[in-house]
């Protein structure tokens, strides 16, 4: 049998144990808030003209544009931290729930299907005009500044279908794909190139992939 004093000691211990698993959960929860949010769709969409706005409507990232600010919205990710059972399974009292992509649909609006070869298997050495004019060195990546830095220069030259591009590659590095580095991949580059293609693009299978992949990053930690 314990004596008190043992007792209190793994009374203590277990406190510990359960306030460092908070702490965790909870830097986990901010460093995916942090990626998932970025600078915030509702901030940028706002900073836009109304012109530069009402041809982001016609795109298939409209249904984003309706997405009103979370409040909140660390304590959200704590909780779904805190009920996270594996892959994506979440458990809500007696409810087990699994996430597909038509969940991402539901939510964001946006399209899913399977994603075929010819949307994401970009040559890099391969420089699309777009790409040209706007990235002339030849990288894997390119960052937010780069990107920004891009638009100003074709709202100077009044490239409306570039600012187009350059806006919704910041929407994709900013809000959908929003990452540590804080970069876009060249594929989505040149994905931009043909508006056509880009609007067919499955984004909702690809937002979904990403988020798998961020959830079951964070739950390693």
């Amino acid at each position: 049998m314990k004596s008190g004093k043992e007792v209190n000691e793994q009374v203590d211990e277990e406190n510990q144990t359960q306030e460092g698993r908070a702490k965790k959960g909870t830097s986990n929860a901010k460093n995916c808030t942090s990626r998932c949010t970025g600078l915030g769709l509702h901030k940028i969409f706002a900073a836009l003209p109304e012109e530069e706005k009402g041809v982001l409507h016609a795109t298939c990232f409209a249904p984003l544009l309706l997405i009103d600010p979370i409040a909140m919205i660390l304590t959200l990710v704590i909780e779904i931290f805190d009920r996270h059972l594996g892959d994506m399974k979440f458990q809500f009292r007696e409810t087990i729930i699994q996430m597909n992509p038509i969940h991402v649909c539901l939510i964001l609006g946006l399209r899913v299907s399977p994603i075929t070869n010819e949307f994401l298997f970009v040559d890099p050495e391969h420089m699309t005009n777009f790409r040209m004019r706007r990235f002339p060195k030849k990288k894997n990546t390119y960052g937010l500044k780069e990107i920004v830095d891009a638009l100003k220069q074709a709202k100077l030259e009044k490239h409306q279908e570039d600012v187009l591009r350059l806006n919704l590659l910041k929407i994709i590095l900013s809000f959908l794909l929003s990452n540590k580095g804080r970069n876009v991949e060249v594929r989505y580059v040149d994905l931009v190139e043909d508006l056509d293609q880009f609007n067919k693009f499955p984004w909702g299978e690809q937002v979904y992939n990403f988020l798998r992949r961020q959830i079951m990053e964070f739950a390693k930690y």
